[in-house]
């Protein structure tokens, strides 16, 4: 009866005051939880229609009155005293009444944030430069730039930085004697046009793009991917704008009239590692998969965090669990293996590129196989119950098998594609896939400018680039500039988020984002305007005062000392010894590998070390094995391919020196570098050693250093009376080759 007369006062209570004890319950005991902001288990209380959207376990009328009833595991308010009777009758008749509110509740709030990250990208200041936002800061400290480093020195840096590859001694004596003032622009360009240029800057883009020549996990087969590493050389090379570069990418398929080269792109999110084991639940890798995919898309174009957004809502930042399932669907409708029955045709969707002849042939191929395969089923179904009548079946079934074996080779590569049935995408509560909360739409982030259009993949990857989105081109710029002084304007350069860290230069930061929207999204534009700077020029020596005030050279009163990338360190030696073969693109060669360095693989593959020219291809072709990388790759803090890697680590251990001694490439580069030493020099040894440093790291020995190397080849001389010349001066390329300025970018 008590019951009765408490639902009968707040149905009364209801009319009577539109929902409004109701939704002061609420405000009182829920929002400050679920709330358009915090929206704790992806619930809002902000508005009717929020709360009619529901949260991760879905319609909220039913999940409230269990939570306030203590009815099942959830009790709320969470930590608090229970509701009283009274006010989770008022909750329950107010919920089953259709919730009627003022009008001013009706409509769901956006969330909003005042974080710097989030904010609209200011204009480009007229007037403003590079120099003149690093100068108002260093002028706070009383510091200046340092001078414009010397001209052998901006050399080697530019074409490092640019190309990967040191200069010739030829483009440095030519360098030296152009005194024009635009003999410096006039080397950038040559190197923004040169193939070096996409290779570079390409190899950058496939750590983020965690690129790899095979599947991963403990199978990890090889795998048709490299055109689309391909692909990313020539739209750098091409300068393709960054924003039609980051569309063909993520939605290029679907592209109106999409073009090869635009389906190819779309490799970029089938870099994916996949399980193809035996007894595995393929679903649970095929989630593994999309939610990868959604991470990537965080750090490669949001600098966000989005996988901690998996599980939970983000703990710091304004991304909540459904909105990780809203992006998630617009990956959940990719065509790949995901039951047990398409595992022995390891269905992976993929383009056939080939010449029309070479279609004409697989053309041809597939109606030969499919008349086979007719006549024998014709010939089964005549056959009598005399089976050693076997023999044209036998024939037919023999030519079948012979006729496979002939199937036309075309080259392909993994692509994105549309199921015909999109798959429905729900929240995973707890991120665990088996336990489906809440259906998602596709959708983004509420706190980032809606998406314009409709809802498909395409629409998602336009929103990423839009002008009004201010987290793209601040991302790309500062990952731009962090490869160019060791370090981001913003350290943290995959977390623009709350915990991240805040930008040193931040009008600076915009300055260079408004200046890539406005250049058309040109990355050679990008690259030019910062190379040309005073600040990128400057000279790298330590300066007690700056030292004194910024250690960790924030401010960039110097440029920064860098340790090459491992590919390039390789690619510096081969350019010094005279052997690089010059060849762009194309599939994956096998440099030498130490003894035993792939059994520890599960699956250990054959490795067959490339010959003739293939043997000198630059370091960013070399096959990436997921489960056992080139040790050269891994020693020197080469990216693992797993996961997207938007900044490489410089570490510092004994086995490099190891590796740049003995390794067997190594070792025949100092080779080929002594056979210039004593080939391309007539004269004394002195000229010889000049020569050598020339070709090594661009300048000639102090008098203490030939001095000691040359006191170094007659000791060599004197105790090996047997020993050639060139084994005598390869003992010299090695050093060479070993010296820490050889493998810095100063």
């Amino acid at each position: 009866m008590l019951r009765f007369w408490i639902f009968f006062l707040a149905a009364v209570s209801l009319t009577a005051q539109d929902g409004a004890e109701a939704l002061a319950i609420l405000k009182k005991s829920c929002a400050g939880c679920h709330n358009v902001n915090s929206m704790n288990s992806g619930l809002s209380l902000d508005s009717k229609e929020a709360i009619l959207k529901g949260g991760n376990r879905g319609p909220a009328a039913a999940v409230i009155i269990a939570a306030v009833k203590h009815a099942g595991d959830l009790k709320m308010p969470k930590g608090g005293k229970k509701l009283s009777d009274v006010d989770v009758a008022t909750l329950e008749v107010w919920l089953n009444a259709g919730m009627p509110v003022p009008e001013s509740f009706v409509k769901a709030k956006r969330r909003t944030s005042k974080h710097w990250a989030f904010q609209p990208v200011r204009p480009k200041p007229a007037g403003a430069s590079i120099d003149a936002f690093i100068l108002a800061k260093l002028k706070e400290k009383n510091l200046s730039l340092s001078p414009v480093a010397d001209k052998r020195t901006l050399l080697r840096r530019v074409h490092l930085d640019l190309t990967g590859l040191p200069p010739t001694p030829a483009e440095l004596d030519a360098f030296l004697k152009d005194s024009s003032p635009a003999a410096y622009d006039k080397v950038v360009d040559r190197l923004l046009a040169s193939d070096g240029y996409g290779e570079r800057w390409g190899r950058h883009w496939l750590d983020i793009a965690r690129y790899s020549d095979t599947d991963g996990y403990t199978i990890d087969a090889p795998r048709d991917i490299w055109p689309y590493r391909d692909w990313v050389l020539r739209a750098i090379n091409k300068d393709m704008p960054f924003d039609q570069f980051v569309i063909e990418q993520v939605a290029g398929d679907l592209l109106p009239n999409a073009t090869n080269d635009q389906i190819t792109a779309t490799g970029f999110h089938r870099n994916t590692p996949s399980n193809f084991e035996g007894g595995i639940d393929f679903e649970q890798y095929r989630v593994e998969a999309v939610a990868d995919r959604v991470a990537t898309t965080g750090a490669a174009f949001l600098g966000l965090t989005l996988g901690c957004a998996r599980c939970h809502d983000h703990k710091y930042d304004p991304v909540s669990q459904r909105e990780f399932y809203q992006i998630f669907a617009f990956w959940n409708g990719i065509d790949e293996v995901d039951k047990e029955e398409d595992r022995k045709y390891f269905n992976r969707p993929f383009l056939e590129i080939g010449s029309e002849e070479e279609k004409a042939k697989q053309v041809k191929w597939d109606a030969d196989v499919q008349d086979l395969e007719l006549q024998i089923r014709k010939h089964q179904e005549s056959l009598t119950e005399n089976a050693d009548k076997d023999p044209k079946l036998i024939a037919l079934r023999k030519a079948l098998v012979d006729l496979r074996k002939q199937k036309p080779k075309l080259l392909r590569t993994l692509v994105m594609k549309e199921r015909p049935t999109p798959r429905p995408a729900y929240i995973h509560l707890g991120g665990d896939f088996t336990r489906k909360g809440s259906a998602v739409e596709p959708g983004t982030l509420s706190v980032l400018p809606p998406m314009k259009g409709g809802s498909t993949r395409l629409d998602f990857a336009r929103w990423l680039v839009a002008k009004d989105n201010p987290l793209t081109a601040r991302v790309t710029v500062n990952r731009v500039w962090q490869q160019y002084f060791g370090r981001g304007i913003v350290g943290t350069e995959s977390d623009f988020g709350l915990v991240g860290d805040r930008p040193t230069h931040p009008e600076l930061l915009d300055f260079l984002a408004a200046s890539f929207m406005d250049s058309g999204w040109s990355q050679k534009a990008l690259h030019k305007l910062i190379v040309t700077s005073g600040t990128y020029q400057q000279s790298s020596q330590l300066r007690d005062d700056a030292t004194a005030v910024d250690p960790e050279n924030k401010l960039l009163a110097r440029q920064n000392r860098l340790r090459l990338d491992a590919e390039i360190i390789r690619d510096a030696a081969l350019v010094s010894s005279g052997l690089l073969t010059a060849k762009v693109g194309g599939p994956s060669f096998f440099p030498p590998i130490p003894p035993g360095a792939l059994t520890v693989t599960q699956v250990v593959r054959e490795w067959k070390t490339a010959t003739g020219p293939e043997r000198y291809r630059r370091g960013m072709y070399t096959f990436f094995q997921r489960s056992a990388a080139h040790p050269s790759l891994t020693i020197f803090d080469a990216a693992d391919g797993i996961t997207s890697c938007t900044r490489r680590v410089r570490s510092n251990t004994p086995l490099q020196a190891l590796a740049l001694l003995n390794d067997e490439a190594s070792i025949e580069f100092a080779e080929a570098l002594a056979g210039r030493m004593i080939s391309e020099v007539n004269g004394s040894e002195e000229k010889r050693l000049r020569h050598g440093f020339d070709l090594a790291v661009q300048r000639a020995p102090r008098a203490k250093e030939a001095d000691r190397l040359l006191r170094f080849v007659r000791q060599q001389r004197d105790s090996q009376p047997q020993a050639s010349e060139k084994a005598l001066w390869t003992s010299v390329a090695r050093v060479l080759l070993n010296l820490d300025e050889f493998m810095t970018r100063e």
